[in-house]
């Protein structure tokens, strides 16, 4: 086995090892959930309400069939998950690993396991988010090129370079590190990303100032919300990488003349506000 391919597979083992890991302490938490919800009906309490015991060995029965089938799911995604990243080439695998191991901008964005193979807890999840990941590296995050390109463009939200893909239709082996250098230039690719973050930074805050108490919760109501948004379409994608236009191009493309050629949502906009974000992430780009 070459040095090459011996890093490889250490990668992948480790990776491996992670994630699993982080399945039995998210399922051990599942069922210690579950036995202190259990246990929080006493017996006579269950008798008030008429539960008879056939009915709580049937409603056990059904809970643990549900649960076991979504653990049968879940562990044939993680699975699934691991051979996809098999298939990645050593440079992608060692730039991914790299960036684990010191904490970097992809493990920060993701919130994925640290550098030390244990399973760290993320803003939003106890048991950290290497199985999302993993699971979803080719239905969500669009496999290999995903993580390549993240690396080159390091983008303030992951999902904009998702939004690139779609807005250019880029076919699944090509990603925007390889558009740059058979078409166009990384610093044009990068232009693209950081304006279409911050139109969609402002179109968000804008949608957070129009959220009002309906009944859901703000998080449900923001999604309907913003699920219309355009902040990159096809047209304006090319027009930018294309045209190269200066922020003085832009706002007069946008804000004056609406950008309707474009088909963005811009209503309640201000090309102040657009250019101060615009400016606030060229200046984190370039730190």
């Amino acid at each position: 086995m070459s040095d090459l391919d011996g890093e490889r597979a250490r990668i992948l083992s480790e990776l491996t090892d992670r994630v699993w890991a982080e399945y039995r302490l998210h399922t051990a938490e599942e069922d210690r959930l579950a036995a202190e919800r259990s246990a929080a009906f006493t017996e006579e309490r269950l008798l008030a309400l008429g539960v008879t015991a056939e009915r709580r060995r049937e409603a056990a029965r059904f809970s643990a069939w549900l649960r076991e089938t979504e653990r049968n799911h879940r562990r044939a995604q993680i699975a699934e998950g691991l051979k996809v990243f098999g298939t990645f080439s050593t440079e992608t695998l060692t730039a991914f690993d790299r960036d684990l191991r010191s904490d970097g901008p992809f493990a920060a964005a993701m919130e994925i396991s640290l550098h030390d193979g244990t399973p760290h807890p993320s803003r939003w999840h106890r048991h950290g988010r290497t199985g999302s990941l993993v699971c979803g590296i080719q239905s969500k995050f669009s496999g290999e090129r995903f993580i390549r390109d993240f690396l080159t463009f390091q983008p303030y939200n992951y999902e904009i370079i998702l939004d690139a893909y779609r807005a250019l239709g880029l076919p699944g082996s090509v990603g925007l590190k390889e558009l740059a250098a058979e078409k166009y230039s990384l610093s044009a690719v990068e232009d693209l990303l950081l304006i279409g973050e911050a139109l969609r930074t402002v179109q968000r805050h804008r949608q957070q100032g129009l959220v009002i108490d309906t009944g859901y919760g703000a998080g449900d109501e923001m999604h309907e919300r913003c699920k219309h948004l355009q902040h990159l379409t096809p047209h304006f994608a090319r027009w930018i990488l294309t045209e190269s236009p200066s922020d003085a191009e832009l706002v007069t493309k946008l804000f004056i003349g609406r950008g309707g050629v474009f088909g963005l949502t811009l209503e309640g906009l201000s090309a102040d506000e657009f250019l101060r974000v615009l400016q606030h992430y060229r200046g984190l780009r370039s730190c």
